[in-house]
């Protein structure tokens, strides 16, 4: 049996280590931390040989609705992808794409699309119900294959979709973008090599919004086709669409997944035909103690989202909204770094704060230019995150190296989310096997 393994992060040099030149403050400061480029500096030079050759990877795409249509416009973004189809069951969202890509050809049945001999893979953003006969289809048929997040509406359907990936032996990267976030690479080496936390003991996560996440139903459609996730036949709800991008950063940080989850949820405010809780609070066991503790709001969007981690010598807090910053707590030791830092700021009950600057250095041995009071979203020349991930599985296709963020690290996400929502609804803690882990 393939068992999930607690490797490294930085085993994927396509999304972890390559983007690391960027990450610190300074040159000097990352040389405190006892950082090093090489593997950043060999990763980044593979990346832009396999970006100057191109050559050229012909694409079907399925599933072209909002996400879709974001996820689509980056993959035209990278030298070299062609989209030769695209597939959607509502005729406007299919129009759309064909206005990105007037050479493709339009498919409403994506096994017309799949089939297609002269395509290499296949990019899914359909409703996570539908992931799996996809994703399982287009890997039967030899396609590499990148599916959004969360890997699967089930447990089963994720273990099928890595089955198929390794009979078949193709890539399967799937689309939690923090992987290749520059901010969340600085962080897992922060956490992991610099060990600025000591032991790590808890960690809180949340992702907060003010809004129904109800959307209007064109006349042409039904609401259970255009607000699927607010269903729980289609949808596993908060802890999919939102908790599984931060889980699955608990998750690479830490190296392990969790063994145990007990919390509570409910359909308390949003009282509106919907199926799935309106509010979560789940706490995650891990096998080496580390608790998670997750919430997700849907009526009060205060604090945003955010992982923190805690531990004995200090706190780090990560975000895509406002970079990150770390406290170091009043008994730990300061380090040399810690006396000259890139921004200081004062911290709760004393502690000092340092305000991480990923973009202060822009290359290797330079001196930077400071962005001030910039917010930072861990882009890199303009580059977010869902077209690094591209970036990323294309390189992987080209190029052999491993993907981003592959098959144990979304199977991990999944497992974790569907148990939180199996505890929320049975009020009762739930012990994850290790089986659920294994193939």
């Amino acid at each position: 049996m393939n068992e999930l393994r607690d490797e490294p992060a930085l085993r994927y040099d396509s999304g972890g280590s390559t983007r690391r030149e960027v990450l610190v403050g300074s040159a000097a400061l990352a040389a405190a931390f006892g950082l090093t480029l090489e593997n950043a500096v060999l990763a980044q030079e593979r990346r832009e040989s396999a970006a100057r050759d191109a050559r050229p990877v012909k694409c079907g795409f399925v599933g072209v609705g909002s996400q879709g249509t974001h996820d689509l416009k980056r993959a035209l973004s990278v030298p070299g992808v062609q989209i030769l189809g695209v597939c959607d069951i509502y005729e406007p969202n299919l129009k759309r794409a064909l206005g990105l890509v007037p050479n493709a050809k339009g498919y409403t049945d994506y096994r017309a699309l799949v089939d297609r001999p002269d395509l290499e893979a296949i990019l899914i953003a359909t409703p996570l119900s539908v992931h799996a006969p996809v994703a399982v289809a287009a890997l039967d048929a030899g396609k590499h294959v990148f599916c959004e997040k969360m890997m699967a509406y089930s447990i089963e359907d994720a273990k099928r979709m890595a089955r198929m990936a390794i009979a078949r032996k193709r890539i399967l990267q799937i689309g939690h973008q923090r992987r290749s976030n520059i901010i969340y690479n600085h962080g897992w080496e922060l956490i992991n090599k610099a060990r600025v936390c000591g032991k790590v003991t808890h960690i809180r996560a949340q992702w907060n919004r003010n809004g129904s996440w109800r959307r209007t139903v064109p006349k042409d459609t039904t609401d259970r086709h255009w607000n699927w996730r607010l269903y729980r036949d289609l949808s596993q709800g908060l802890m999919a669409e939102l908790g599984t991008h931060q889980i699955h950063v608990a998750n690479w940080y830490l190296g392990e997944a969790p063994s145990a989850v007990v919390g509570i949820g409910g359909i308390d405010y949003w009282k509106d035909g919907r199926t799935v809780f309106d509010n979560v609070e789940v706490v995650f066991e891990y096998p080496s103690g580390v608790k998670l503790n997750y919430t997700s709001l849907t009526t009060n969007q205060y604090d945003g989202f955010y992982e923190q981690f805690m531990g004995k010598d200090g706190t780090l807090i990560v975000s895509q909204e406002s970079g990150g910053q770390y406290y170091r707590e009043p008994t730990a030791e300061a380090e040399e770094w810690m006396k000259d830092p890139a921004h200081k700021q004062t911290g709760q009950r004393g502690q000092t704060g340092l305000q991480l600057d990923p973009e202060a250095t822009k290359k290797l041995g330079g001196t930077g230019t400071k962005v001030g009071e910039k917010e930072i979203r861990g882009s890199v020349e303009g580059k977010d995150d869902y077209l690094l991930e591209m970036e990323d599985f294309f390189a992987s296709i080209r190029t052999g190296a491993p993907v981003s963020c592959d098959w144990r690290d979304g199977l991990r996400a999944c497992v974790s989310a569907v148990r939180a929502n199996e505890a929320m609804t049975k009020k009762a803690r739930i012990v994850i096997p290790k089986s659920d882990y294994t193939l």
